[in-house]
C-alpha cells in the first residue's frame, strides 16, 4: 500500500488530470446508450420540435393555451422513433434542465437553437 502511495505522489500533476478526466468520463457514460449517429430524419425531426411554436402556429396563442397544441402537432408530424424516444426522456423535466436538454440535442444534430427551449424558461 505505502509502494503504490509513493509511485502514485511520483506522478505528474498532467497525468493526474488526464486519468480523472478518463475516470469522469467513464463514470458519466455507465447505464447509458451511446449516441447514435445521427440521420437526416432524426435531424428533421429535432428541427420540427424546436420550431415546433411557430409550426403548430402556437405563437398566435398565450403561452400557457399552447402545450396542447404543440403536443396535437407533434404526434403525427414526428417521424423517427429516436425523436420519440428524445421527447419521451426529456418529459418529466422542467424549468431550465428542460430547455438545456432540447438545445443540448440541437447542437448535437447541427442546429445553431432551439426556440422550443425558451417555453420552459421562466
Amino acid at each position: 500500500m505505502d509502494a503504490t502511495i509513493a509511485k502514485m505522489a511520483e506522478c505528474r500533476p498532467m497525468k493526474w488530470i488526464a486519468c480523472l478526466l478518463l475516470v469522469a468520463g467513464c463514470q458519466h457514460g455507465e447505464g447509458e446508450a451511446p449516441k447514435q449517429s445521427v440521420t437526416e430524419k432524426y435531424r428533421n425531426d429535432i428541427a420540427s420540435i424546436c420550431d415546433v411554436i411557430h409550426l403548430a402556429d402556437a405563437d398566435k396563442l398565450a403561452k400557457n393555451e399552447r402545450a396542447p397544441i404543440i403536443a396535437m402537432w407533434l404526434g403525427p408530424h414526428i417521424q423517427t422513433d429516436e425523436a420519440r424516444d428524445f421527447l419521451a426522456g426529456v418529459q418529466p423535466l422542467t424549468g431550465e434542465a428542460k430547455a438545456q436538454a432540447f438545445e443540448a440535442e440541437a447542437r448535437r444534430v447541427g442546429l445553431s437553437s432551439c426556440a422550443l427551449a425558451n417555453e420552459w424558461r421562466p
